[in-house]
């Protein structure tokens, strides 16, 4: 059982990609954010002082910008479900809570981002 707020984090990890529903927006390089929270307990490793017993969240980031730039998807759900059944199969037992951003989408308005957050249980 995962302790309700035990959890590593990773904020407003960003890249460049091509990702978008049309052609145009797959032919313009865009910025996307990434917010991970990554569920697991974590009173191993606050005893411990050993990565082993938590997430190394510098692997974690490395797999979410390769996944973000080396692929292309038309969809931020699909980006964003690519990146947490990556993490998920580096951490079988991880409850992944992920959002996805584009940054100055092509919409009316002008937001500053639109995007989404999706929540896979652990594959236990």
């Amino acid at each position: 059982m995962i302790p309700a707020h035990d959890a590593v984090f990773i904020r407003g990890l960003e890249f460049e990609a091509n990702h978008g529903y049309t052609a145009a927006e797959r032919k313009l390089t865009r910025r996307f954010r990434v917010n991970l929270e990554l569920r697991l307990p974590l009173a191993d490793a606050g005893r411990s002082d050993d990565i082993r017993d938590t997430i190394d969240y510098r692997k974690v980031c490395d797999l979410a910008v390769s996944i973000g730039t080396e692929s292309t998807f038309r969809l931020l759900e699909a980006l964003a479900g690519h990146i947490a059944v990556a993490i998920q199969q580096l951490y079988p037992t991880l409850e992944v809570r992920i959002e996805v951003e584009k940054l100055a989408p092509p919409c009316r308005g002008a937001p500053e981002s639109s995007g989404v957050r999706m929540v896979y249980p652990p594959k236990t």
